[in-house]
């Protein structure tokens, strides 16, 4: 298998992006930090800092879709027995369980909700060389009935080299983690960047359905109960 990097993947869902997509604008004040748009602001928005960050003194996650050249910041508003939802002014929102995108609403296509198997890496932070062999996924997605359409995939882990990144203004040193999901309806790969020690994720590309294709989550200032 190739390992592929961040800066490969990102580079390649920016390549996909036709002129059909809908951009979304960074917003960065102290309670407006973005939102999707679906036409270009008038004139540049300022970018979220680090300081606007500290200052909010709440856990935030920056959030990017496929289709979306900048992302939006996205603020801890509720912890429901460990489902902890972020939400953005305009109320879109992302549900995490650990780093595992659990749902979204608001950005399109939703994922209704997914769920793992009990010794999932994402749900709790595991130091990379504990890694599971395999765990299991399943995605609740939109279609006919009220439960909609479920798809199950059976993913493995390839631990990659050790590098460094950047998030929102912090140097970070840590592993980029492959991993290949295959299920009777496809496959796909997430990428996942963590802390070498605690493998706590930093940064996560995570598929959240055929329609929404990946999401790119960066970890701003984690979550702590």
């Amino acid at each position: 298998m190739m390992r592929r990097s961040f800066a490969l993947v990102l580079l390649g869902l920016l390549a996909g992006c036709g002129s059909q997509r809908d951009p979304v604008l960074s917003e960065a004040m102290g309670a407006l930090a973005g939102m999707w748009r679906t036409e270009p602001a008038p004139k540049p928005q300022r970018q979220v800092t680090r300081s606007d960050i500290e200052r909010a003194n709440v856990a935030a996650i920056l959030a990017r879709l496929e289709s979306d050249p900048r992302g939006t910041v996205l603020y801890a508003t509720a912890d429901n027995r460990g489902f902890v939802t972020y939400v953005s002014p305009l109320m879109q929102q992302v549900t995490l369980k650990g780093a595992e995108v659990t749902g979204t609403r608001g950005l399109g296509t939703d994922l209704l909700s997914s769920w793992s198997s009990s010794n999932d890496p994402l749900v709790r932070p595991t130091p990379p060389g504990a890694w599971p062999a395999r765990v299991d996924r399943t995605f609740e997605l939109p279609g006919a009935g009220p439960q909609g359409r479920v798809e199950r995939y059976s993913c493995t882990f390839e631990r990659g080299a050790a590098s460094e990144m950047v998030i929102l203004q912090v140097r970070y040193s840590g592993l980029e983690i492959t991993e290949t999901c295959a299920g009777p309806d496809g496959r796909f790969e997430n990428l996942h960047f963590v802390d070498p020690a605690s493998g706590a994720v930093r940064r996560s590309l995570q598929w959240i359905g055929p329609k929404m294709g990946h999401i790119d989550m960066q970890v701003l200032e984690p979550y702590t109960p």
